[in-house]
């Protein structure tokens, strides 16, 4: 037997040990390893790899639904709720008596807040349900998802080569030159990893240790 063929695909080893942390994660690798050794095939390897990896993902999916629920609301407001809301969206005071930068962050960010703290009562429902609600935890997530909304907004200003011209606007309007689908991909991210750490609980872990 060549050495190239007691080898197994060093990509798939990498993907099984980064994406499934743990000892058990370890158990398996080298019982796939061992198994490759004795005669099985480079596909067989990367489809026990990727079944390993795909069950890993349902089980954690089944474990972090508040959070995916979170995410998937997240996503979908700001295209159910934005119009409306920077249409009705009332200003309760005098806003721009409020000292700069305050006054246009309030003005710029206002109708964003809005539509993504709309989705916090489905993760709070969420957790309800789950039995691990905390009010800290749903607190800690509306903070993280709104530094982060903040982050993407301003991200054009930074980088002003991710917009172009509407066609037909006289360049008057611009539009993100990252697909729709991959900016639906950047929401969703944003808000599972806003709600994975604002819902993290350092006792319970310690707890389970």
């Amino acid at each position: 037997m060549s050495g190239k063929k007691s080898n197994p695909p060093r990509l798939a080893i990498w993907l099984l040990r980064h994406t499934r942390p743990g000892g058990d994660n370890e158990a398996l690798t080298g019982d796939l390893i061992e198994r490759f050794r004795e005669g099985q095939t480079h596909g067989w390897f990367w489809r026990q790899v990727l079944v390993a990896i795909a069950i890993y993902f349902l089980a954690e999916g089944r474990r972090h639904w508040p959070q995916i629920c979170y995410a998937i609301a997240g996503t979908e407001m700001p295209r159910l709720l934005w119009e409306t809301v920077d249409r009705s969206t009332g200003l309760p005071f005098n806003w721009y008596l409020l000292p700069w930068p305050l006054s246009q962050l309030f003005f710029e960010l206002r109708v964003p807040t809005i539509v993504a703290l709309a989705a916090l009562p489905i993760l709070a429902a969420a957790l309800l349900i789950n039995g691990t609600f905390r009010w800290l935890s749903v607190l800690r997530t509306g903070m993280i998802t709104l530094a982060l909304i903040a982050l993407g907004h301003f991200m054009p200003d930074a980088f002003p080569w991710l917009l172009r011209p509407v066609e037909g606007s006289n360049h008057q309007f611009k539009e993100f030159i990252i697909p729709r689908v991959v900016m639906m991909a950047l929401f969703f991210s944003s808000f599972l990893v806003s709600a994975w750490l604002g819902c993290r609980s350092p006792e319970r872990a310690d707890e389970k240790a």
